[in-house]
């Protein structure tokens, strides 16, 4: 009788398996996780490499090193200590696909049972799933983990029609656990011709406030802007498919409290490796790169074109090829770049100085900084300005010559200049425009980032 017991056991046993050990299984989703997860960029952006603004929530790439006990450990929920943060904590589902119920338990059951392979803390019993939407060629979601008083942020860009294990696979943990911010701002990179080039933007804000884009900025002859917003019919999101473009603006509570470029991790104007920096027509790049800009900005106006070619003076380095090319709005406000061949600017060390400045100015009248780290100015007037004075805020001038066919090279530090006189053949004046654009010394062409939470 117990032989016969015991072989009915044995016959019970043979198809179990044991279990794997959880934590080696932990560590190997994690490894898996890392592995697939692509670049992925928040605000912070917006905006930036030659565009210089704050931090966002979910901005940075995340590592593809292989981890260690200490990347395996729960990541520290931060605290919510802010009235807009709590809100948009407490705002409901948004999305395309905030109505499908199923898929949304779906996602709170799944990333719940996946806390720990997140980092994210057992303790943080609840999951809500702010964001969920389908956009061509991709599926986003965005994952609250919290309790009373924290909280941590997920979140994932898949396929469109991702499953949630395959959102799950994609999503990302930061390196170091992110401060809650009333915003998420980010970006999906896809690699394209051997570069990873953003194809997904998504700005997500507290429910009730309002979202605008504007593409139309018409560039004025003082440098400033005037332009038109047009909502987003969103509650307090926007998703925008390709390249970020534009501005967006959101306003809460009849509060403006960002206004900016696109997703302000992703950065448009970034100085390129010298190899890929040279192209064989410096020309056709730089009024490739002036486009890309304006576009950028949400800045409407003509097709680029070149306004000067040559080399830059003897007292820079090495005096490479240059190249300034403009764009004008409707409204006679002009962008201009001086773009240099980015060989005679390299340096020693493994750095590369940028190879191209902005200017900004009216169809008569460009100053722009020289690009490298040489000091000086371009000055572009009219044909007929035979000599060019550069005066600072107190009206002094600084420097002074002589321009051939309008246009003329100053070795002056740019922060000083706030107005360019140009003086014909007779020394009579025939322009004065002031110049904040040199005085500011910053990258975007015209409109400061506001930001307000």
């Amino acid at each position: 009788m117990a032989d016969e017991i015991r072989q009915a056991l044995a016959r019970l046993a043979e198809p179990v398996v044991p279990q794997p050990d959880p934590y080696q299984r932990l560590l190997r989703r994690v490894r898996r996780r890392r592995r697939r997860q692509t670049a992925v960029t928040g605000v912070a952006a917006l905006v930036l490499a030659a565009v210089t603004l704050p931090p966002v929530g979910l901005v940075g790439l995340l590592r593809s090193d292989e981890p260690t006990l200490a990347t395996a450990a729960y990541q520290p929920a931060s605290p919510i200590n802010d009235p807009m943060v709590r809100r948009l904590l407490d705002s409901p589902t948004r999305g395309s696909l905030a109505g499908d119920t199923a898929l949304i338990a779906t996602i709170e059951r799944e990333y719940r049972a996946a806390r720990a392979e997140l980092l994210v803390d057992p303790s943080l019993d609840e999951v809500r799933v702010l964001f969920a939407h389908d956009a061509p060629g991709a599926r986003v979601v965005v994952v609250a983990y919290l309790d009373d008083s924290h909280a941590l942020i997920r979140e994932a860009t898949g396929p469109e029609g991702a499953s949630v294990p395959e959102l799950l696979d994609k999503t990302g943990t930061p390196d170091e656990p992110l401060e809650l911010t009333p915003y998420l701002f980010f970006g999906r990179y896809s690699p394209i011709d051997g570069e990873h080039v953003a194809d997904l933007t998504v700005g997500l804000v507290p429910t009730g406030c309002r979202a605008e884009v504007s593409n139309s900025g018409q560039l004025q002859p003082d440098g400033s802007v005037v332009r038109s917003w047009q909502r987003v019919n969103t509650d307090g999101f926007v998703v925008q498919a390709g390249e970020p473009a534009g501005r967006w603006r959101f306003t809460c509570d009849g509060a403006v409290r960002y206004a900016g470029p696109a997703v302000q991790g992703v950065v448009r104007r970034t100085n390129l490796p010298i190899s890929s920096a040279l192209r064989p027509d410096l020309s056709a790049s730089a009024v490739r790169d002036l486009r890309d800009m304006l576009d950028g900005e949400g800045l409407a106006g003509s097709a680029p074109q070149v306004l000067w070619t040559g080399r830059l003076p003897a007292w820079v380095p090495d005096a490479p090829e240059a190249v300034l090319v403009r764009a004008c709005s409707a409204d006679g406000g002009c962008a201009a770049l001086l773009k240099a061949d980015a060989r005679a600017l390299a340096r020693t060390d493994s750095a590369a100085p940028p190879n191209q400045r902005t200017g900004l100015g009216s169809v008569d009248l460009v100053a722009v900084p020289l690009p490298g780290e040489t000091t000086g100015v371009l000055v572009a007037g009219p044909k007929s300005a035979a000599r060019a004075e550069l005066v600072d805020a107190r009206g002094s001038t600084l420097t002074d010559g002589a321009l051939t066919d309008g246009i003329g090279i100053f070795k002056i530090d740019h922060r000083k200049v706030a107005e360019v006189k140009v003086l014909d053949s007779a020394g009579q004046p025939l322009l004065t425009a002031a110049t904040p654009h040199l005085t500011a010394d910053r990258y975007e062409f015209a409109e400061p980032t506001v930001w307000a939470w």
